[in-house]
């Protein structure tokens, strides 16, 4: 403790205050003792010096003196200002920050038919319990983010569950609600994301609201009468068709309209005569569809592929579609759908439900996720990503590749038109996607062979945009030949190949709901072999999806050099990083391109990063660029200070969505 006598003054008495003293700005000057003198309420007072402990007053003295004071001040400055400098870096890194993709954007989509997937019952049909089974081979051995189902609700099953009896109901062939609660948990568990399947343009004639609004006499006719799509007899009976409105499925049901004989009218379907369409300029049915969105939502869905939603209105006029041969009868095929397709009003119902996703999006790191099934010409699909005022789906499905139904359409300077001609016309905003499959057309090796279909994959997966998947198309799958199938696009429906167990690992001791196909075995089409198999059509598609990963391949400009008749070329750049560059080959013989006297600016060579003969690492040289038959090839190389968005004759040939770069300190950044 200090001596007591530092507190005391000449005369012995103690000081209790040094509140009133006098600063001059002067340091203070003490005397032989230690001690220095104040004047203090007409008195002079020692204090001691500073020293470890001092009491408060003496504290108090001294941190009152200027220079304390001001450096003090400055301290205080100097922390605010450093507060401030850091706060306004934070703001300005997050104003120029393209924030995260969201998680449509970041993955293929991958399609599971579910009566063919997989089956854990041994019932012959694949059910939820398989799906649930094989998540950790779509998440960690594939590499597959996002998923979509086809429909599994209640369903007597005549068009394979898109004749849907209730909405909110699992198929019990599938499993329970229970179930179907664990795979959501199960997918969301691993980051992954589930797509549910919509089917609002028809139910099932099995439905409730059916079976009320066809009989007068049900007590909830009142209620339902207006929920389907009811027309008067042209002459009181069952002849008197109201127009030559054609069914989809015109081989087995040529009109769209059937008879009901205890309505005595005639109700429309666009389809199977079993899947009656509902009436959707009734506010009440929309009413309903608003719900069925909501209580999956609720269920955890991250969001839907809308079905047939070109079909959901028709013309109330009820005139006769134009024929396109005028000597021909009426046929889905000789008639122009001008009444029965793409109507005055779909627009609005397809913003209405994005509004009801919207209300599920508001949370951080939130969104629900909409796609719309609409098969026309490009530019009416197009239309269905909504204006730019109104939002409608987050893109519409993009079949123009599908259409390319055989090997001669494969060509380079086709390709590249179908590319350009998609990404001239979408708005400059928004995301492309492609597919090559799905559950209504011929699977893509049977249509191209295998070489060809490694090129297209190629293709989808490079591209800027979200590629699909069909199930199986990872292995090669192909079309089963059937004789008189049920159903005409069976043949692309059979059961997943996994394993070379009894019928491939679909299901053990069981009669599979359609034949598995036998090339399982006998050409190696199936999961097992093909993992372990560096050169198969598994590793290639795993490898593309990890290149796909690649934030050039994310979020980059996609620039589409030049084509032949064999082989398309095209850049994937992103400022501030690497570039690639990808060649593909469709034709049947090899090809040399010389691309720097046409792009002098490209480096003289790059290296090889990923081709469909799984050559990697050699140097490729841009003067002399060999490409073989039917090969894609994907090329690293560092583009210098010359990147091709940035060149006057590539402005209508690179297409982005979002205008970003790598800075200086590697952090991604709006451009």
């Amino acid at each position: 403790m200090a001596d007591n006598n530092a507190y005391e003054n000449d005369n012995g008495k103690q000081s209790t205050s040094f509140t009133n003293e006098e600063d001059n700005g002067d340091y203070e000057k003490f005397n032989d003792t230690g001690f220095t003198n104040i004047k203090l309420d007409d008195e002079i007072v020692d204090i001691p010096k500073p020293y470890a402990g001092m009491p408060k007053d003496v504290l108090l003295h001294y941190s009152r003196q200027r220079h304390f004071v001001w450096a003090r001040n400055i301290m205080t400055a100097a922390v605010i200002l450093a507060i401030l400098v850091l706060l306004s870096l934070v703001i300005a890194l997050i104003a120029i920050s393209p924030g995260c993709q969201p998680f449509w954007q970041t993955s293929p989509i991958y399609q599971i038919y579910p009566k063919s997937y997989a089956d854990d019952n041994n019932d012959g049909v694949g059910d939820i319990a398989g799906i649930r089974s094989k998540l950790d081979y779509l998440k960690d051995d594939l590499g597959v983010n996002m998923i979509w189902l086809n429909p599994m609700y209640l369903s007597p099953q005549v068009d394979n569950g898109y004749d849907v009896m209730d909405y909110v109901t699992i198929d019990p062939m599938f499993g329970t609600m229970a179930e179907m609660e664990l795979l959501i948990t199960d997918i969301h568990d691993r980051g992954m994301k589930i797509i549910m399947d919509f089917v609002p343009n028809h139910t099932s004639d099995k439905h409730a609201w059916f079976n009320a609004s066809s009989d007068p006499s049900h007590a909830q006719y009142e209620k339902y009468k207006d929920y389907y799509i009811w027309v008067d007899s042209t002459n009181g009976g069952s002849t008197g068709v109201p127009n030559n409105w054609q069914s989809v499925f015109s081989d087995t049901d040529p009109s769209a309209w059937e008879w009901n004989d205890k309505r005595k009218q005639f109700y429309y379907h666009a389809f199977y005569k079993e899947q009656p369409d509902l009436n959707l300029r009734n506010e009440a049915v929309l009413v309903e569809l608003d719900a069925v969105l909501t209580y999956w939502m609720d269920q955890g869905a991250d969001g839907f592929r809308c079905d047939a939603v070109g079909f959901m209105l028709e013309a109330t006029h009820l005139r006769d579609n134009p024929l396109v041969d005028g000597t021909k009868p009426p046929s889905y095929t000789n008639v122009y759908p001008d009444y029965t397709q793409n109507q005055m009003g779909v627009h609005e119902i397809i913003a209405r439900w994005r509004h009801v996703l919207d209300k599920f999006s508001t949370e951080p790191g939130v969104y629900r996720f909409m796609e719309t099934e609409v098969y026309d010409d490009i530019d009416t699909v197009i239309r269905y990503y909504g204006t730019p005022y109104v939002d409608e789906a987050d893109f519409p499905m993009n079949f123009k590749l599908i259409d390319l139904q055989n090997p001669t359409s494969w060509t380079g300077s086709t390709i590249e038109s179908t590319v350009l001609q998609w990404m001239r016309k979408m708005p400059s905003s928004k995301w492309p996607n492609w597919v090559i499959g799905n559950h209504d057309n011929s699977r893509v090796t049977t249509r191209l062979g295998n070489k060809l279909a490694s090129c297209a994959a190629f293709l989808t997966m490079t591209l800027s945009g979200t590629p699909g998947m069909y199930y199986g198309e990872e292995i090669g799958m192909e079309d089963l030949v059937m004789t008189n199938p049920v159903d005409t696009r069976d043949p692309e429906r059979t059961p997943m190949q996994w394993d070379t167990t009894n019928n491939a690992g679909f299901c053990d001791n069981c009669t599979s709901w359609l034949p598995v196909n036998n090339n399982y075995l006998s050409k190696g089409i199936n999961v097992e072999e093909q993992k372990t198999n560096a050169t198969s059509m598994f590793n290639l598609y795993k490898q593309l999806i990890n290149l796909r990963s690649d934030e050039t391949f994310r979020q980059g400009y996609l620039c589409v050099l030049m084509s032949t008749a064999k082989t398309i070329v095209y850049v994937r750049e992103l400022p501030g990083a690497k570039s690639f560059l990808v060649v593909i080959n469709f034709g049947d013989t090899s090809e040399t391109i010389n691309l720097q006297s046409s792009f002098p600016f490209l480096p003289g060579v790059g290296t090889l990063y990923l081709s469909t003969s799984n050559q990697i690492g050699g140097a490729v040289y841009f003067n002399n660029l060999l490409v073989d038959a039917q090969e894609g090839m994907a090329v690293q190389f560092k583009p210098g200070g010359n990147l091709f968005n940035k060149q006057a004759g590539m402005l209508d040939r690179c297409f982005t969505s979002k205008k970003v770069c790598v800075n200086g300190i590697g952090l991604m950044q709006f451009c």
